[in-house]
């Protein structure tokens, strides 16, 4: 479905994630002894020697978007790394990024890199946000401003049987997953989000209309609008 160009878009977040190893942090030291266990002292830790590798990406995104979007000094906003998150906010987008201890692996970190508080869809379409962000977000998370009944979500889609799709949930109906065969991707519902994984990551207003397809075909009218 079209998206109008003032449509601003507060509850879609973009979504990358990747695993990286702790010890190829720059701030792990020889001296340093390698997390065995998640718990709240080593995700602090990991936490806070993540700061020289999110510093390092804060630069090269701010000249990034300077250049690219035409911004002036004063048009971005910068959060300097504190507790694994820095981000840059801009008229348009806040970016941001997170490092954070795996809780299933304490020898790895999970980074995130997210765009969120879209201000303009016109701008999402725009070919500087297609050129900063071409093949970078593999996901879109929305925040329904309503409730997601899962129970009448998965009855509904197992009468109707829609083609091209293979349906997974859990036994007390918390979740469940559409694979999407045809495009590649997978829309999971909880009752309170959405999320939807492409397994190639496309310009970011290709991804949006991508999920907002998905979500169309199959959520609702269980999921509300955008906008």
């Amino acid at each position: 479905m079209p998206i109008s160009p003032d449509t601003a878009l507060p509850a879609v977040l973009l979504v990358r994630t990747r695993r990286s190893r702790v010890r190829d942090l720059k701030g792990f030291r020889k001296s340093h002894q390698l997390p065995t266990e998640y718990n709240d002292h080593t995700a602090a830790f990991i936490a806070r020697i993540a700061g020289e590798d999110l510093a390092e990406h804060l630069e090269h995104r701010f000249s990034d978007f300077r250049r690219q979007l035409k911004c002036r000094r004063t048009d971005l906003v910068i959060t300097e790394p504190e507790a694994g998150i820095a981000a840059i906010t801009t008229p348009w987008f806040e970016y941001r990024i997170c490092a954070a201890l795996a809780p299933d692996d304490p020898s790895e970190v999970v980074w995130r890199w997210q765009l969120a508080d879209l201000q303009s869809a016109a701008r999402l379409n725009s070919p500087e946000i297609a050129s900063l962000f071409q093949g970078y977000f593999d996901t879109v998370e929305f925040s329904p401003p309503a409730s997601i009944d899962i129970a009448e979500l998965i009855d509904r889609l197992e009468d109707l049987q829609p083609a091209g799709i293979v349906l997974d949930y859990d036994r007390q109906a918390t979740w469940c997953s559409l694979q999407l065969t045809a495009a590649s991707a997978v829309l999971t519902v909880t009752s309170d989000l959405l999320s939807f994984t492409i397994a190639s990551p496309p310009a970011p207003a290709v991804l949006l209309q991508a999920f907002l397809r998905a979500r169309d075909s199959f959520v609702q009218p269980a999921g509300p609008a955008i906008g």
